[in-house]
């Protein structure tokens, strides 16, 4: 199973005693541990039935024996474990073989007076930990499901909100935001509070609020300057004029390109994995991912020189009186001229 069906089995079932929650959709697994935490915990007695550990930090015979403890208040209590995979981040304090087979022991056979929830980025199943826990019932990967779920989803958490959401109001969040349940989840948020009292949400009232977020579409502009693409360049700039967008604001996002990009591009000359650059950088995965695929293309001096350009039409777009449309075609060209 994935853990968005996992999520969805809750519905109907009462909660498994042991979870396994992998993958890179990180909002997957922090609404996952939401809906259980709603379930099992109450305000008086989530002091007494959650408890949180860091597998980084936090000794693997720790919280496996806050699992096998038994809550005294009766009810079935909550441990969440966070970052399996950094059990192995150092071999020096790396678990050692009877702590993995304590926990393989335990993962086949959970007491169910616990709900003991594990959640990891990754899952090396070259290892024999994550190769069984990958397996046990419970487990589930972190990833997005496909677009006729996640439509039903989206209408469902409309629903919950008490709103109506209709499919091709549900299709168009779906084709400007992709297949991620996080960023949808944010931008349904604030498409119900522009709503407000107006209760059924149609394709137009999203078309006002949410934008072309799809990395593909935020990396369209920087693909086209690479490649000297003048006339796609301009078209895709002024596409985000015309549909509104400040200046500014679209300046702001050819800024992020370029900064983006040089930045993956300076922790790859290290060989950092990209995780490892995610995490540096404080980015999300998919957005390193898709940077990764433009950084052959700039040179240091492709995005040292672009990036003065940027900066010489900011200060025009708050300095001067010029069409700000002008300024940003300006750029452009110069971006596209021989040189960058």
């Amino acid at each position: 199973m994935t853990a968005f069906e996992l999520i969805d089995e809750l519905e109907s079932k009462p909660p498994r005693p042991l979870y396994f929650l992998w993958g890179e959709e990180s909002f997957i697994r922090a609404e996952m541990i939401r809906r259980l935490t709603d379930l099992l915990t109450t305000p008086d007695n989530r002091d007494f039935n959650l408890e949180n550990f860091d597998a980084k930090t936090d000794p693997l015979q720790t919280w496996l024996g806050a699992a096998r403890t038994i809550s005294f208040l009766g009810d079935q209590k909550l441990v969440v474990v966070r970052n399996l995979e950094e059990l192995y981040r150092n071999e020096e304090t790396s678990p050692s073989d009877a702590d993995i087979k304590q926990l393989l022991k335990y993962a086949a056979n959970p007491i169910p007076e616990t709900c003991l929830v594990m959640t990891a980025a990754k899952a090396d199943r070259k290892r024999k930990l994550f190769k069984a826990l990958t397996k046990v019932d419970g487990a589930g990967e972190c990833v997005a499901p496909k677009d006729p779920v996640l439509i039903n989803w989206l209408k469902d958490r409309a629903q919950a909100e008490g709103y109506s959401l209709t499919r091709d109001a549900a299709q168009m969040m779906l084709d400007r935001v992709g297949a991620k349940p996080g960023l949808l989840s944010g931008e349904l948020a604030k498409v119900l509070t522009y709503s407000g009292k107006t209760k059924s949400i149609k394709a137009d009232q999203v078309a006002e609020v949410v934008g072309d977020a799809k990395p593909e579409k935020r990396f369209a502009l920087a693909n086209a300057l690479k490649s000297k693409n003048t006339e796609q360049a301009i078209a895709i700039l002024r596409g985000h004029l015309h549909r509104g967008e400040e200046p500014l604001k679209v300046l702001g996002s050819i800024t992020w390109q370029y900064r983006m990009i040089w930045e993956v591009k300076h922790y790859q000359s290290k060989k950092l994995p990209r995780h490892q650059i995610a995490e540096r950088m404080g980015a999300a995965p998919f957005a390193v991912e898709q940077a990764m695929q433009y950084t052959k293309n700039f040179s240091v001096e492709d995005l040292r020189k672009g990036m003065h350009s940027l900066f010489q039409a900011d200060r025009e777009l708050k300095t001067t009186g010029k069409s700000g449309e002008g300024i940003l075609e300006s750029l452009i060209l110069k971006l596209c001229s021989a040189g960058h």
